[in-house]
C-alpha cells in the first residue's frame, strides 16, 4: 500500500495560493488543498474569484509545475446557512479542478445542518465536488457518530466524512471505528500530537496552531492507515504557531514532506 501526499493550506496560511503551490512542489508534493473561504471571524479570504488575478496566477503555477488541487476549505454550516451564497466559491473550486469541499458544522440543530449540507451537496455536485464532513470536539459536529448521522440525513451520495487524525483521536474514536459507514477512504488529513492535550491549551487552540507532523507525537496514527484505500491521498495538515514564526513557507513545506515520508516508510506505507 502506497499513498500520495498533499499539503494542506492550514499551517501555510501566510502563503497565498500561488506561493503555496510553489512551496509544495519544491518540497516534493504533487497536490495541495487551498483555503478559499475564511473560517474564523476576522480572517480575510484570499481574492480567488473567477477571472481575478490571483486565481489566474494560481492556475498558471499549477499548470507549469504539474500540480493538482484536491480539496477546498472551508464551509461552516451555521443557523441561517444559505448554500446559494457560495456560488463564487464553487465556481473557483471548479476552475481549480478541486474534488472535495470541506465542511464544518456550527449549528447545534443537526437536523437543520443536515438540510443545509444536502442543499450544498446538490450545488457542489454540479461543479464536480463531493463534500467532506470534518468533525471536531469544539464544533457542533463533535464525533464520528454525529458526522455519520448528518451524512445519512443529508440524503446525498456525494457527502462523505473526512478523517483528521487529531480530531479523530481527541473525540475518543479508536482505529476500529474506521470500519464505519460513510467514511472517505480515499482521502485523510494526517498529523500527530501528544497523547493528551497540553492543559494550557483549549481544544480549538491545539487544533488551529499546535499540531505535530506524523510520527513526531504519540497518537496511533499508523493504525488508521490500513483502513484506507490503496490509492488514498494523505493531506499533511499540521499547523504550528512556532513553526510559522520560525520557518518560511519553503522550509515548512520541506519539513512536512520529509517528516511525513519518513513516517510512512517506517510504517510500511511509502508515498507515491
Amino acid at each position: 500500500m502506497s499513498f500520495g501526499l498533499s499539503l494542506a493550506h492550514l499551517g501555510m496560511l501566510d502563503a497565498a495560493p500561488p506561493q503555496l503551490v510553489e512551496a509544495a512542489h519544491a518540497a516534493g508534493f504533487g497536490t495541495v488543498g487551498i483555503r478559499l473561504s475564511s473560517a474564523r471571524l476576522g480572517e480575510v479570504p484570499f481574492p480567488m474569484e473567477v477571472g481575478g488575478a490571483m486565481l489566474k496566477e494560481t492556475l498558471a503555477r499549477l499548470h507549469d509545475l504539474g500540480m493538482r488541487v484536491h480539496d477546498i476549505e472551508i464551509v461552516r454550516i451555521k443557523p441561517g446557512f444559505d448554500a446559494g451564497a457560495l456560488a463564487g466559491v464553487l465556481d473557483a473550486a471548479e476552475a481549480l479542478g478541486a474534488r472535495c469541499l470541506m465542511v464544518n458544522v456550527d449549528d447545534s440543530d443537526l437536523s437543520r445542518a443536515a438540510d443545509g449540507i444536502g442543499a450544498l451537496a446538490e450545488r457542489a455536485q454540479l461543479h464536480g465536488l463531493a463534500l467532506g464532513l470534518e468533525f471536531m470536539v469544539y464544533t457542533a459536529m463533535r464525533s464520528l457518530t454525529a458526522a455519520q448521522q448528518i451524512a445519512i440525513a443529508s440524503k446525498r451520495d456525494n457527502v462523505r466524512i473526512v478523517i483528521d487524525a487529531l480530531h479523530f483521536f481527541r473525540s475518543g474514536a479508536v482505529p476500529q471505528d474506521m470500519a464505519g459507514a460513510h467514511i472517505n477512504r480515499h482521502f485523510m488529513q494526517i498529523n500527530d500530537a501528544l497523547a493528551q492535550r497540553h492543559p494550557g491549551l483549549s481544544a480549538a487552540e491545539e487544533g488551529r496552531a499546535h499540531r505535530l507532523y506524523p510520527g513526531e507525537g504519540q497518537l496511533p496514527v499508523a493504525q488508521l492507515l490500513p483502513h484506507l484505500a490503496q490509492d488514498a491521498l494523505l493531506s499533511v495538515e499540521a499547523p504550528s504557531a512556532i513553526r510559522t514564526a520560525t520557518l518560511d513557507w519553503h522550509a515548512r513545506a520541506a519539513l512536512a514532506f520529509r517528516t511525513t515520508t519518513d513516517f510512512l516508510q517506517r510504517s510500511g506505507h511509502g508515498p507515491t
